[in-house]
């Protein structure tokens, strides 16, 4: 009954009608009941808003958590400006009580409404709509604040002020994410579409990559709510460190989404290191490409960062080896390009790369490729006394192979492809892999990428010891992950792209 009569008072609060209850009969077992039926309606709310079939968000749960958190914290706010002492949970009661009637009430119907003008291009009344949706909350939190302390309206006014500062910081601030998504069907294959020919330059050149515009079609914001359950997916795969065996785990990391080269690079290292070097259940593949969003998890910063973080747990730190390959452009600026149109996604630094790679518990053996323009310029943020670092190129240089006529880049073809198919020594097959690039820019007559090293005999000592227990498998035969028409094979027959 008392749970009730406190929804029912949360109904009159939005409505901006003074409540009937008193404060100091409630308590945090009350305060918990309606945590409850907030997880409920919140629920109910996404049953409707979302297509089947659904999959539960577990970090929706930490959204409705913290809201309720924060709703107990302008409850004392409010308490303690008004000098009504004694009675938090009372109008933390109430105050959740609002919130669910808001929620069911005012945020949903008007941000249907909303979307529906919208939709129609009424955008001022749409906009209306979401402006009454979100500072209703306000005058709410003014009522109950003069409802407290009835003869003092103007401190009720920077009560209610104070209040929504903090009970709203999800709508601003904080991520929010739903119970609800769609389990499948988040991606769907991209479109081709067959781009404007392209004019000549001033120098008669064409315009390279202007024969195909590929444009992705997909849910940009369930690919966002999809990651974690693809990252935690990813890392449940994974295979735990064998006790007193150098292991060797893997992640790849493909960066721009525009060139397939760089998926067919990272889907390669996967096969490449699972049959030829037994690190089969210890590689994570991150790429971007409209045509696994469904089922790899992203490229970016952050998912980097969280799976450095999940095999660092999975591995022994101290015994095993940790060997990370980034493919995709590279800036002057030596910035990493991050791309899928339409996510603003944030591009990667040589700091950045560094920081991600501090996880807890901290890496020590680490193998680092960076396979891009100017990657030459990661080598200093990177290179430590148990770390190799490998880059495509200078950091003054560009590096090539990429590119809509490419399967594979240079680098990738000649370290990946044949050199690691011919030696299980990491650091000779870069030495042949330089070589041979060199000779491909060399037949193209482009300027020469100089590929990069930095070495210590720490980590040259670790890998012998890897490959001295190691196994080696048969050659893995490089493919490309999508076979499209008309493309050229071996980089050395393809024009040199630059990146």
């Amino acid at each position: 009954m008392r749970l009730a009569t406190t929804l029912w008072n949360g109904l009159r609060a939005i409505a901006l009608c003074r409540p009937r209850l008193n404060p100091v009969d409630a308590g945090p077992g009350l305060f918990l009941a309606l945590v409850v039926v907030y997880f409920a309606v919140s629920l109910a709310l996404d049953v409707v808003d979302v297509a089947q079939p659904w999959r539960f968000v577990s970090f929706g749960v930490v959204t409705l958590l913290a809201d309720s958190l924060l709703t107990l914290a302008a409850a004392w706010l409010l308490m303690r400006i008004m000098q009504r002492d004694g009675i938090v949970w009372g109008v933390a009661t109430l105050l959740l009580a609002a919130t669910i009637a808001t929620s069911a009430i005012v945020h949903w119907p008007l941000a249907w409404a909303a979307s529906a003008l919208a939709d129609r291009e009424h955008l001022l009344l749409a906009l209306l709509l979401e402006i009454v949706s979100r500072w209703w909350w306000l005058p709410v939190l003014i009522g109950i604040a003069n409802w407290l302390a009835p003869r003092h309206f103007g401190r009720a006014v920077v009560a209610g002020i104070v209040a929504f500062a903090v009970s709203a910081a999800l709508w601003w601030w904080l991520p929010a994410m739903p119970l609800l998504t769609t389990a499948k069907g988040v991606a769907t294959p991209p479109v081709a579409t067959a781009a404007p020919a392209s004019q000549d330059d001033d120098n008669g050149g064409d315009d390279e990559g202007a024969s195909e515009d590929t444009t992705p079609a997909f849910d940009a914001e369930q690919v966002i709510y999809n990651q974690q359950a693809l990252l935690d997916e990813a890392e449940a795969k994974l295979k735990p460190q064998t006790p007193g065996v150098v292991d060797l785990y893997v992640i790849a990391f493909a960066g721009d989404a525009e060139e397939k080269v760089f998926r067919n690079e990272a889907e390669y290292v996967e096969k490449l290191f699972g049959a030829r070097f037994g690190a089969a259940g210890r590689v994570l593949v991150l790429e971007n490409n409209p045509a696994t969003v469904a089922t790899r998890p992203l490229a970016t910063l952050t998912n980097l960062t969280w799976a450095l973080d999940d095999v660092a747990k999975k591995m022994d730190p101290a015994e095993d080896v940790l060997l990370l390959y980034v493919t995709t452009h590279g800036s002057s600026e030596h910035r990493l390009l991050v791309d899928l149109d339409p996510l603003p996604l944030d591009q990667i630094g040589p700091d950045d790369l560094a920081d991600a790679l501090k996880t807890k518990p901290a890496i020590r053996w680490k193998v680092l490729v960076v396979n891009a323009c100017y990657s030459g310029g990661f080598v200093d943020a990177l290179r430590d006394d148990s770390t190799m670092v490998m880059t495509s190129a200078r950091a003054d240089r560009t590096s090539f192979g990429c590119g809509s006529d490419s399967d594979i880049t240079y680098f990738g073809k000649a370290f990946l492809a044949e050199a690691l198919n011919d030696t299980t020594s990491i650091p000779d097959a870069f030495a042949q892999a330089k070589k041979s690039v060199d000779a491909w820019e060399t037949a193209d007559r482009q300027e020469h990428s100089e590929p990069q090293i930095a070495s210590t005999r720490s980590i040259e000592a670790k890998l012998d010891a890897w490959r001295r227990q190691l196994k080696p498998g048969a050659a893995v035969p490089f493919a490309p992950a999508e076979t499209r028409p008309g493309v050229c094979k071996p980089p050395e027959d393809c024009a040199g792209a630059q990146r």
